[in-house]
């Protein structure tokens, strides 16, 4: 028998004593008091939640005679309650034998009884064999089938049962148990101790009764268990080094949420469960930060509950889905990676900046800039509304836009000499260009990002004037790309020149129709430090400028 010390001993001996399963243990209690008792049960659920109990609970009443066959039913030592492993007696032969006892009455009780565990692991012939004492099994038989995954169970089988689901147990009613428990062994222990055992369980009192019986063997007779204890008996992050990683995380300081990180691997945690504690953390401040901090949904009490709220007040919900997501990510990927480590440091550098990352927008916000929303993918591209501050997400592609008047170029502008007369061939950048020269600043602007570095890189200069460029690229498919971007390329010019410049391509034949087309380029909104500022973080280029039907709020 697998079972420890403490699960051995604190299994239940009464359908009263059910921790977790209570609409489970009622229906079968008053199956047995009406004398309602199906001949054949499915009890489906997770590890550690009580199907193997429960059968024995529904045999000793079933089979209710002295203390000494309670005992030996609930040990599973009695003669007329068959427990099989259908892990280790999956086959057609077993089935067989199975079959041919069935005949036997029992010793003893009232019921000869059949639990088996695992069924899912038996043989399709093995259930086959077993169809039809299932549905129609001597009177004084009862099956119990036990399983964890019964979608393995044929519906064949399942039809002939009564299915019982059991639920993970909540760990609510897992830690009041535990609490229990340590009152009848007289152990004292921290309350954050048995929450933590409870929430480590996942559901599973069996599971969290054995990691209390190893948290009790590793303390000291008469010391009272602590989460230290805890936390050095599973290897698992200590919480104050958590919460100093967390603040150098709110600080948005990746120097100082490496050294934090390091100071955990330092101590012997490893990567998955420093990923694995960091999601735990994120996802408790992301609930405090949506919820309240009165909320239960956290497993959290006292200073650590109040630890935590402070905490999640220097995040935004927004970002902690980042970082959760980003986390879930990471660690798929260092279990395949050559070089985990560096992929873990990336992770908490890119945590660190989360807030900048996730919901920019929201720091452009806090600035007090008004500046909505807006997807921060490798193009993003806004609208600008001159009349006020904000910047809203471009429209999608075909959707109805309102039309701008155009506005009349300004009429201070001073001609210059084209560089190369058209036709006289084209004008490259060198480096023996001037300061002065326009192609040249032009293409100074555009190193300043690397999207647009290498789209200057791909075109030449054939002429310029006051208000025209005309490009070329010895390409066509880099002068189509570069069509496509003429917006973005005038506004590079009128940052290089001081000036609107309308920008044509060599060959184009819609140039004279382009000339009239309306722009706005050289408004004054594009000079406005928001609309500057929205453009470098999203590294967005502006596709138009509408006027806004609203009355601005200044």
């Amino acid at each position: 028998m697998s079972y420890t010390v403490l699960a051995r001993r604190y299994r239940s001996q009464s359908f009263d004593e059910v921790v977790g399963q209570q609409a489970v243990a009622r229906t079968l209690q008053r199956a047995i008091e009406q004398d309602r008792v199906a001949h054949a049960y499915l009890f489906v659920g997770t590890r550690g939640v009580g199907k193997t109990t429960m059968a024995r609970l529904l045999a000793k009443a079933l089979n209710a005679g002295t203390g000494e066959v309670a005992d030996a039913v609930m040990a599973g030592q009695d003669t007329d309650v068959i427990e099989i492993d259908a892990a280790s007696n999956r086959g057609v032969e077993e089935a067989r034998d199975l079959i041919a006892n069935c005949i036997y009455r029992p010793m003893r009780g009232l019921y000869k009884i059949y639990i088996i565990d695992e069924v899912h692991m038996l043989t399709r012939e093995a259930f086959n064999a077993l169809l039809k004492t299932m549905e129609e099994p001597p009177a004084h038989v009862k099956f119990v089938l036990c399983t964890t995954e019964p979608h393995k169970v044929p519906p064949t089988i399942q039809s002939r049962c009564q299915r019982f689901d059991f639920r993970p147990i909540s760990t609510a009613d897992i830690a009041g148990h535990l609490a229990h428990v340590l009152e009848l062994e007289h152990v004292s222990a921290e309350p954050e101790l048995v929450r933590t055992v409870a929430r480590l369980a996942s559901g599973s009192m069996r599971d969290s009764l054995s990691l209390l019986d190893r948290v009790i063997a590793a303390a000291e007779p008469g010391e009272t268990l602590t989460l230290e204890l805890l936390e050095r008996l599973l290897g698992l992050p200590e919480r104050d080094l958590l919460d100093a990683l967390f603040e150098a995380l709110a600080d948005q300081s990746p120097a100082a949420a490496l050294e934090r990180a390091d100071e955990l691997l330092s101590r012997g945690v490893s990567l998955d469960q420093i990923i694995d504690s960091v999601v735990a953390v994120a996802r408790d401040l992301m609930v405090l930060s949506t919820c309240g901090v009165g909320t239960d949904l956290v497993d959290l009490a006292g200073e650590s509950r109040e630890r935590a709220a402070a905490l999640a007040k220097r995040f935004t919900p927004a970002g902690l889905v980042h970082m959760i997501a980003l986390c879930e990510s990471v660690s798929r990927a260092t279990k395949t990676s050559a070089n985990p480590r560096a992929l873990f440091d990336a992770l908490v550098v890119r945590l660190a900046m989360t807030e900048q990352i996730a919901d920019a927008a929201a720091l452009l916000k806090n600035s007090g800039t008004g500046v909505s929303p807006v997807h921060p993918d490798s193009e993003s591209r806004a609208t600008l509304k001159p009349g006020g501050t904000g910047v809203s997400p471009v429209r999608a592609a075909g959707s109805p836009q309102k039309k701008s008047n155009p506005e009349p170029a300004s009429s201070g502008l001073t001609p210059t000499a084209d560089s190369a007369a058209p036709g006289a061939g084209a004008a490259r950048a060198t480096s023996t260009a001037t300061a002065d020269d326009p192609w040249s600043r032009f293409c100074s602007v555009a190193a300043k990002r690397p999207t647009t570095r290498v789209l200057a890189q791909t075109l030449r200069l054939k002429s310029i004037n006051a208000d025209r460029a005309v490009l070329t690229a010895d390409n066509p498919k880099m002068l189509a790309n570069a069509r496509h971007q003429s917006d973005l390329l005038a506004s590079l010019f009128r940052e290089a020149l001081g000036r609107p410049v309308r920008i044509e391509f060599a060959g184009d034949s819609e140039a004279p129709a382009a000339a009239s087309a309306p722009n706005r380029l050289n408004d004054p909104v594009l000079e406005h430090d928001i609309v500057r500022k929205a453009v470098e973080l999203f590294d967005a280029r502006v596709v138009s400028i509408e006027d806004d039907d609203t009355p601005s709020e200044r």
